[in-house]
């Protein structure tokens, strides 16, 4: 089965929307010192998240393979290792396999990027509440009201009946058992820390999460999914890390940044054995630039654009928001 690109009916109006919404976010970015940065799309190297595919793409006459960036995530923590304090990033990324043409993913999409100094998650919530209510002002909607915050564990309580602790606490088969009663089918006694924790997320918070109105904030994730987050000084079985939800879509994923290069190693290493697919290769210069002259404390923040754009105006699909779209062809 091939692929086609498909335009929007009203793509001359659709253009003239998104100018507008990008500019915006530029202009708040721009408004408080953050320099915006072009970072490469392909490189020699990608992350090596388990759930995420990397495209592969081969060059006539280059070395390869090479790969379609995920994020500018690691590009961008070079830069502020080099001295770049407030840096940010607008533009594609690219992510591969079955599930990336659907209502919600495209293979080829918009993301804002951006890292500010500090330890701080709160910045980060703040970022998000300006970079939405802006974005809101360009599209001529309005904006969301004032956001809520609870952790994972508030979540997972309150919106699923289920208590997270004998997870936090290592006990992943009486979690999954408990889990199982909650109506999480698929549950396994052998599941591990990482599956356990994703079917009852996905069978129960996810939903009761498309129900809650407006901005909502999820902090305080497990350990296990931590990614390149640092974990909680005064509790590490849980990470600083911080999800926003628009309407119930997950929106914005940030961190308090991991800057030691013996760690992010180890994350990575751990992360590359629980792929399906054999993981693309590490960046050696980010390791060597964490190393030295290394990353300062920082916290950093990703957001889907055309998520944001979606969730705003209340469309049910990305084909309502993209000037261009591929959909499986014939």
């Amino acid at each position: 089965m091939s692929a086609r690109l498909v335009r929007h009916p009203d793509a001359a109006a659709l253009v003239a929307r998104r100018a507008k919404l990008l500019a915006a976010l530029r202009a708040f970015l721009d408004a408080r010192s953050f320099l915006e940065a072009d970072v490469p799309p392909l490189a020699p190297h990608a992350g090596q998240e388990p759930h995420l595919r990397a495209p592969r793409v081969t060059l006539e006459g280059l070395p390869g393979p090479l790969f379609l960036q995920t994020s500018p995530e690691l590009a961008l923590k070079r830069l502020v290792c080099a001295g770049v304090p407030r840096v940010y990033a607008l533009g594609f990324a690219f992510r591969g396999g079955r599930d990336e043409l659907s209502a919600l993913h495209q293979p080829q999409f918009t993301m804002l990027e951006w890292y500010r100094p500090g330890t701080r998650l709160e910045d980060l919530v703040e970022d998000v509440r300006g970079i939405v209510a802006a974005a809101a002002a360009a599209l001529g909607v309005p904006a969301p009201a004032a956001p809520r915050a609870m952790t994972v564990g508030q979540a997972f309580a309150e919106l699923a009946g289920l208590d997270l602790q004998p997870l936090l606490d290592g006990d992943a088969p009486a979690f999954s058992a408990a889990a199982r009663r909650a109506g999480v089918e698929g549950s396994q006694p052998a599941d591990d820390a990482p599956t356990a924790f994703g079917r009852a997320f996905v069978t129960l918070v996810e939903p009761a999460l498309s129900r809650q109105p407006g901005l909502l904030f999820l902090r305080d994730w497990p350990a296990f999914g931590a990614a390149l987050a640092r974990l909680a000084p005064e509790d590490p079985r849980v990470a600083l890390r911080v999800e926003a939800y628009l309407a119930g879509l997950e929106l914005a994923n940030g961190y308090v940044e991991l800057a030691d290069a013996a760690e992010h190693r180890r994350r990575w290493r751990k992360e590359s054995a629980r792929r399906d697919d054999p993981a693309p290769p590490w960046d050696e210069g980010l390791l060597a630039d964490l190393t030295a002259p290394g990353l300062p404390d920082c916290v950093g923040m990703a957001l889907g654009v055309d998520r944001l754009h979606l969730a705003l105006t209340g469309g049910h699909s990305l084909a309502d928001v993209l000037p261009f779209r591929l959909e499986p062809g014939a």
